[in-house]
């Protein structure tokens, strides 16, 4: 195993409400010295959900994605407050952007958006036995939602308008999850 590369300097080009960009320049065990460029999150990252209802249905959100401009299917996500636990946040998120709560959440897994150059992790969960608690949300316009046939999940993963690759995942994760029960 190679050794860790040393941090020699961190800087930061730019900040944001959400993000830091910085400059790192590393030196490998080998003489070899980078600068690299990262993505810094300056939360505690984020969560999805996926909500499943019944009739074998999942719930998809449309909202619009800046970075895609346009109107984007998936599935519930948000960021995870400062001094909140990643299912507190997904319960939160459901209950926001839905109106639903569950009575079971399970952990399918966490993943990083590019390990390579953001510390930015996701914590996808499933969430069964929903039930009415909405709370009010913080979007900028209401959200649509929208029921899924989990017997069609390729034809889901082949609409344009899903291709966060979170969401991506999720339906995979999700059919492994729902088939070993």
């Amino acid at each position: 195993m190679s050794e860790d590369p040393k941090i020699q300097n961190i800087e930061v080009l730019a900040s944001t409400r959400l993000f830091l960009i910085e400059s790192v320049d590393l030196h490998f065990a080998n003489g070899e010295a980078r600068t690299f460029e990262r993505l810094m999150g300056t939360g505690q990252g984020a969560v999805m959900v996926v909500p499943l209802i019944e009739n074998d249905q999942l719930l998809l959100i449309r909202e619009f994605a800046v970075g895609m401009e346009r109107y984007e299917l998936g599935f519930v996500k948000g960021k995870i407050d400062k001094g909140e636990a990643p299912e507190a946040a997904a319960r939160r998120e459901l209950r926001e952007e839905t109106g639903f709560d569950a009575k079971s959440f399970k952990r399918l897994a966490t993943v990083g958006l590019t390990p390579a150059y953001s510390n930015y992790q996701t914590h996808i969960f499933l969430a069964d036995e929903l039930f009415s608690a909405p709370l009010p949300g913080d979007e900028p316009e209401a959200l649509e939602t929208i029921s899924w046939p989990l017997a069609d999940l390729d034809a889901l993963r082949r609409q344009e308008n899903f291709s966060d690759s979170r969401s991506v995942l999720a339906t995979f994760l999700i059919a492994e999850e729902l088939i070993n029960e």
